[in-house]
Order: C-alpha cells, then sequence, then structure tokens
C-alpha cells in the first residue's frame, strides 16, 4: 500500500524472535533473550527519500549533496537528527490522520531479520549487490544511495543491510535477560538507537544484530530513518541503566582543599596509577590502548580521571573510561564507563573544574570510525561528576577542529577557553572554541578562515602546532605552545 507522499508500506505479522547474537556478536547485543511483538504493523519498505522528506522540510534541499552524497529525489535523507525524524512523524500523522511514528529497536531487528537467524537476512554473508563501498576510512567515499536497488527480504523490506542507518524510537541500553513482549527500550539514556548500518562502512556493522547509537540531535551522512504506521506498544519502558562505579555513592559535602599546615620539607610519593582494569563483573570494555587523559578535582574532595581505552586509534570500539580517585583514599578505583556512543570513534577528552562548583566535560563524537570526521560535545556536572548535564554539540559539524584536546581553562573573566586538533594528521594545528556565558554556547573564532578540505588541511589555522596548551597572560592576551609545526604559535 501507498501513503499520501508515495511512501510504499508492508504490513509486517505478529511474532516472536530471538534478540541479539552471541557467536561473532558484540558485548551490547547480549544477552540473546526472547521477544514477543504481539501486533503486526505497517512498515516503510524503504527508508525515507529526500522527496518524501522535503514535503515535510523543503529546506532540507539545501542539504542535498553535502560531502558528495544524496543528490536525488529518490535517494535516502540524510542530515536528519532523532528529533527531526520525530517531527517529520509527527507531521505525517496529522496529515493522513494514522499514527506514524520510528520503529523501536526490536521492531526493527524482527522486520530485518523476517525470520531468519543468520547474521544478515541473506545469510552469514551479505552479497555484494548489497555493498556502498562497505569499508571504512577517513573520509566518506561517494556512492549512490537510491533506495530500492536490492533484493527485498522475506518481509518485503529493502536496503534493511547497509544503506543508511535508521533512527529507532529507543534510548540506548543495555539489554535485560528475560522474555519480554513488545519492548520499547529504556525509559531514559543519553544515546538513541541507530540500526542497519550505511554505506562506508565495514560489514560487520551492517549484521542484523549489530546496534549503534549517537545522540539524538546528531545528524551527519550516515544516518537516515524508515517509518512504522501503528500506535506505539503500551509496554512500560525498562528502568534506566545502573550508574557506572565512578558516578556511585558520590559524596556532596564540600572538601577543604587549604593545606592545615605548610609543608617545609620535600615530599616524593610514588606515582598511583589511575588506569585500572575494571572488575570483570562489571562488563565494562576495557583495551589494550589507554591514551589521552584527563583529571581533575572536585568540590568533595575527590580526583576524577578520565581516558580513552581502545584496539586502534581509528577503532570505532574506541570508549572514555573513568575512575575516582576518593577522598582520603590512597588507590584510585577500578575503571568504568564514563562516555561512549556505541560504534563511534570517541577520539578526545577534557575535563575541567572551574572552581565554583561546575565540572565542564568535553569530548569528540564521530560520525564512525578514524578522528577526522569529529563533532564537539559539551556537558557539565554540579555534584562532583554523580550526575551531568544533557550532552549539547558545542560544535555539531563532523569536520576537523573539533578533536578535544586536554587543557580546558577559564579566562580572568569567565571565559572558557577548549583547544581542539584543527587537524587529524600529524602538524597542521590547532583550534580554540571559546564560551562567553559558562558553557551555553561555544564559537570558533578561526572559523571564518578557509575551510578545512576534509583531507587534513586547514589553512589559517588559529595556533601553529596539534595538541596545544594555552594559558591566559596577565594582559588578557593567550600563550599557546604546540608540536609538530615549524614555529609555535601565539594569539
Amino acid at each position: 500500500m501507498k501513503n499520501s507522499i508515495g511512501m510504499e508500506l508492508v504490513e509486517i505479522p505478529a511474532g516472536s524472535f530471538a534478540m541479539g547474537q552471541t557467536e561473532g556478536g558484540d558485548d551490547d547485543e547480549r544477552p540473546v533473550h526472547q521477544v514477543i511483538i504481539s501486533r503486526p504493523f505497517a512498515m516503510t519498505t524503504t527508508p525515507v527519500t529526500n522527496a518524501q522528506y522535503e514535503c515535510f522540510d523543503p529546506q532540507h534541499r539545501n542539504l542535498r549533496g553535502k560531502r558528495e552524497l544524496s543528490r536525488k529525489d529518490d535517494e535516502a535523507a540524510i542530515f536528519v537528527s532523532w528529533h527531526d525524524a520525530v517531527r517529520f512523524c509527527a507531521w505525517l500523522s496529522e496529515s493522513e490522520g494514522k499514527p506514524y511514528r520510528l520503529p523501536t529497536e526490536a521492531e526493527w531487528e524482527y522486520a530485518c531479520r523476517a525470520g531468519t537467524r543468520t547474521t544478515f537476512h541473506t545469510g552469514d554473508e551479505l552479497p555484494e549487490a548489497y555493498h556502498r563501498h562497505q569499508e571504512g576510512d577517513w573520509h566518506p567515499t561517494p556512492v549512490s544511495l537510491e533506495v530500492g536497488q536490492t533484493p527485498a527480504n522475506p518481509f518485503g523490506l529493502v536496503d534493511m543491510h547497509g544503506l543508511v542507518e535508521e533512527w529507532c524510537h529507543d534510548w540506548y541500553g543495555p539489554y535485560a535477560s528475560d522474555p519480554q513482549t513488545d519492548p520499547v527500550g529504556r525509559t531514559t539514556g543519553t544515546f538513541k538507537v541507530t540500526r542497519g548500518g550505511s554505506h562506508n562502512a565495514d560489514l560487520p556493522y551492517l549484521r542484523s544484530a549489530n546496534r549503534l547509537a549517537t545522540l539524538p540531535e546528531d545528524s551527519h551522512w550516515l544516518i537516515g530513518f524508515r517509518v512504522v504506521q501503528a500506535d506505539l506498544p503500551s509496554t512500560e519502558p525498562l528502568p534506566a541503566a545502573s550508574p557506572p562505579l565512578h558516578m556511585t555513592d558520590v559524596q556532596q559535602e564540600s572538601f577543604n582543599w587549604t593545606p592545615a599546615s605548610a609543608i617545609d620539607e620535600p615530599l616524593f610519593i610514588d606515582p598511583i596509577p589511575f588506569v585500572r582494569k575494571p572488575e570483570p563483573a562489571s562488563a565494562t570494555p576495557f583495551f589494550p590502548h589507554n591514551h589521552c587523559p584527563s583529571i581533575t578535582w572536585c568540590p568533595n574532595g575527590d580526583l576524577l580521571a578520565i581516558w580513552f581505552s581502545t584496539i586502534k586509534e581509528t577503532g570505532r570500539e574506541m570508549t572514555i573510561l573513568s575512575s575516582r580517585l576518593r577522598a582520603g583514599s590512597d588507590a584510585w578505583e577500578p575503571a568504568s564507563e564514563f562516555f561512549k556512543a556505541a560504534d563511534r570513534n570517541m577520539t578526545g577528552s577534557s575535563l575541567f573544574h572551574d572552581g565554583s562548583g561546575t565540572i565542564y566535560h568535553a569530548n569528540g563524537l564521530e560520525a564512525a570510525g578514524h578522528w577526522a570526521n569529529l563533532a564537539l560535545v559539551i556537558r557539565s556536572s554540579r555534584d562532583s561528576g554523580a550526575t551531568w548535564s544533557i550532552p549539547s554539540l558545542a560544535n555539531p559539524e563532523h569536520q576537523p577542529r573539533n578533536q578535544v584536546i586536554s587543557g580546558m581553562s577559564s579566562t580572568p573573566e569567565g571565559w572558557l577557553i577548549q583547544p581542539c586538533d584543527a587537524v587529524y594528521g600529524g602538524s597542521g594545528g590547532t583550534a580554540i572554541h571559546i564560551s562567553r556565558d559558562r558553557g551555553q554556547t561555544w564559537t570558533d573564532p578561526g572559523a571564518d578562515t578557509p575551510k578545512p578540505d576534509f583531507q587534513g588541511n586547514t589553512p589559517g589555522c588559529t595556533i601553529a602546532g596539534i595538541h596545544a596548551g594555552v594559558v591566559t597572560l596577565k594582559d588578557g592576551s593567550l600563550l599557546a605552545f604546540g608540536r609538530g609545526d615549524s614555529r609555535l604559535g601565539m594569539i
């Protein structure tokens, strides 16, 4: 059947399936659990196209061809956030008098599998006909995103593997082990689920069970969506996931950081390692390469450290871990996960306590792997890191100039300064992002220089040398010290 804007839908029958994958799957696809889809629902056979989406948002046409992708009417609409997709569904529901929405994560996997239990609905291999440059690289290779060009699965759905990632209704969170009926995910979270993998992604990310996620306001060239015509199940969502160790039992009493007496004798203390392997029972991911740390003090007397842990620096497995040295303790706690969008590279982190009770966290968020296409994410805590604000995209463009370097600072007038590598190579410069309103909004004073060419060249970048440290001098000017260029930079 077709609706008023030409979207073709097929009915997905009720049924049950085993959700997740054990052999060859990722940790977040376990435990495999039985799911019942108790009611049939209608689903669009393909992702939403440019022509269909622009019936709702004509301005989206200005994004056609961005990054040399999705120029035509019948190509999948990309550069659409989760919020945009939800607004599209609300508009279509009002237009037609029928309930449209995003699929739940369980509905998506059930519809993709269409009765199969193999890695893909095609079997344990994905035929070449489905491939759209299935290889991750520093930048996307232009490919056609025309919908409906591959064989349908047994339910009549097309493009479920590797055209574009598709937004789902659910907050990303760990699976429950018990059987579920019409699950709708967790009650809250930080990231929204996407499914299906995309063009310019390695084949394992296209598996039926594979889970990806990102911030709901994020949008880029890998993500689109398809819709369901049905009421949302009335199932109660699962509770929010339990907080990690570094956010558990955090004391809120203010600590007196003034020393009781001056130290008049030399004091030497052996280093206290903060990178400690997590407890096996915690299921915290921990990889061989642990790098790029940032440490700050907390109002309650604790120290908080974060760093990335990964197999390789260009890997999608990269996660941000944390450890806490509680006031009065002589050992850091085992690592626990601090910030992670599933299957996204998270290169670069920074922590900063402004001295007035607010701790700021800045982090990179990649569209895929590598670190050439990072968005800049900011969040804050007013309770020594026990809870954090909803992350915001301080710079939503996935591009150079957003690779966070530890070393956020504040000027005498209270402006926050966050240095970021302006390139993804070994030399080429450092940008700074400035907030004049305590982290609410951010600007890049070097943004008016010639734009990055997405090959690592950023002419006119603010500071010579990458990984620059930046300090404020008494006269209000900034002094920066970086590496990798033939001169040092000052602004």
